[in-house]
């Protein structure tokens, strides 16, 4: 059976009142994911089911939908997120700062754009698969960089550290 990860787009405080996170959990349970479990307050969920990727971000959807919340589900498997720890484009930043190291996820590899692929300011940009590494040397929250915008894709993002526990915690399970 496999082993997959899904990150929810903007999930927060605001969101909290009309979803928790335990019942986020019981419903992926009642849609017919396995071993359920959720990571942090923001959205991460790691299952384990028969179905596809496909299946599995439209069933995660639905549930997150039965909330009454507009969030888009992004799904990884344990080897996708792993590719991106073991390429760890920015090595000293993941382990000094990293909350300071955004992985941006998209559902597909989109066409990197020039402004990507030679990108200059004080920002660092690294691109594995689907994945867009940055590392902020000057705090996260007081970048101006919007990368959707620049890319013309949709995504969702973590920091370095919730990433790789979220990769680390998918393997375990996988092995497990």
């Amino acid at each position: 059976m496999a082993v997959f990860v899904c990150l929810l787009r903007a999930i927060g405080p605001a969101t909290h009142a009309l979803m928790s996170m335990a019942a986020l959990r019981q419903r992926c349970e009642q849609a017919g994911l396995q071993d359920v479990v959720t990571h942090g307050n923001t959205g991460n969920v790691i299952c384990r089911s028969e179905r596809s990727v496909a299946e599995v971000r439209e069933t995660v959807q639905r549930v997150v939908d039965s909330f009454g919340i507009r969030s888009e589900v992004f799904v990884r498997t344990p080897l996708q997120m792993l590719a991106v720890v073991r390429a760890d484009p920015f090595p000293e930043a993941a382990r000094d700062r990293p909350a300071e190291v955004g992985v941006w996820s998209f559902h597909r590899t989109p066409p990197w754009p020039e402004r990507i692929r030679n990108f200059e300011g004080p920002q660092r940009i690294a691109t594995i698969g689907a994945h867009l590494v940055l590392d902020y040397p000057q705090s996260i929250s007081g970048s101006r960089l919007d990368v959707e915008k620049l890319v013309g894709a949709r995504m969702t993002m973590r920091n370095w550290r919730v990433f790789a526990t979220l990769a680390d915690k998918a393997a375990a399970l996988q092995k497990g």
